[in-house]
């Protein structure tokens, strides 16, 4: 008597029903934690860059600017979007001047960082004074360049994530102060997506 190995069929649908379940349950979960890891990046990516063009202001006694650039060579000038998602560059700038389209050499600047295009379908929007660029001066100070800048994903406002830049060069996370599910600015504004 010989016996037949295999599945049957009932069997067969069971088990596919199970993974099925499975994953309807797992791929939305994998996709926030990409979503959020995306995040966490861009943010401590932004925020380790303004670190350290301030203590590159600081220990060369120059000043130095992060500004947008999608190239590592000029800098994106004009234009009111603020979007950093393009990357930027950290260059110093000896003779200390705002709006700079790009790296002059020839003029005493050093390319110090560049940071490429943002991973997935997030933005980095600054407002205010850091739309386009930051200088810090030799003393760690960002004079003229306080300002918000948020990171948003297609997910909104309850999970942006924000970095406020001060006058004195200070760069924290912004929190959600008043637990609205939306992080405030250094005036306790919410900071909406756009």
């Amino acid at each position: 008597m010989s016996r037949q190995n295999g599945f049957s069929l009932i069997e067969v649908i069971v088990t596919m029903a199970i993974a099925a379940i499975v994953l309807s349950i797992g791929i939305p979960s994998f996709q926030s934690y990409t979503q959020n890891n995306r995040q966490t990046i861009a943010i401590n990516g932004l925020a380790t860059a303004l670190q350290l063009a301030r203590n590159s202001a600081v220990s060369r006694r120059i000043p130095v600017t992060l500004c947008k650039s999608p190239n590592g060579t000029n800098c994106v000038i004009g234009g009111g979007s603020g979007d950093w998602s393009q990357g930027w560059m950290i260059f110093t700038n000896p003779n200390g001047i705002n709006g700079v389209a790009g790296l002059d050499p020839n003029a005493g600047e050093e390319l110090l960082r560049v940071h490429g295009r943002l991973q997935g379908n997030s933005t980095l929007i600054g407002n205010n004074n850091v739309i386009n660029q930051i200088t810090f001066s030799p003393q760690g100070l960002a004079l003229g360049s306080n300002g918000t800048i948020t990171n948003c994903d297609s997910r909104g406002n309850t999970t942006a994530a924000a970095l406020v830049i001060s006058v004195g060069g200070q760069v924290r996370q912004a929190e959600d102060t008043d637990n609205d599910g939306i992080v405030e600015n250094g005036a306790e504004d919410p900071v909406p997506c756009p």
